[in-house]
């Protein structure tokens, strides 16, 4: 899978006093496009903290999750499709682009 780098949207500074944990709200990682209800690897790096989603599925609505499990579709099935054409796309984010452009619709 390519390297791929994304810029967010909007900047959000938090400030802590040194000793206070650092919270993640479910709030916040929506802000960041990431499902709450899904898990997250969270990576230490030199002068940084990067919280990503351990899935595909961390990336999608949770009601799109819930019509797909209506339809009949495990999260385990879904998460298959969507990373399979994810990866043959480039990217979530080249996938959900390609997919517009193919169906000029909105998907979430």
């Amino acid at each position: 899978m390519k390297n791929m780098k994304t810029e967010p949207s909007e900047k959000t500074i938090i400030y802590r006093t040194p000793g206070d944990p650092i919270e993640i709200t479910d709030e916040m990682l929506e802000n960041a496009e990431i499902n709450p209800n899904e898990l997250v690897d969270i990576i230490l790096q030199k002068g940084c903290i990067i919280i990503k989603p351990t899935s595909v599925l961390g990336r999608l609505p949770e009601d799109l999750l819930l019509l797909y499990e209506e339809l009949g579709f495990s999260r385990e099935m879904v998460e298959c499709v969507f990373t399979k054409y994810a990866e043959e796309a480039g990217g979530f984010d080249a996938l959900v682009e390609q997919i517009k452009k193919e169906k000029n619709v909105a998907l979430w």
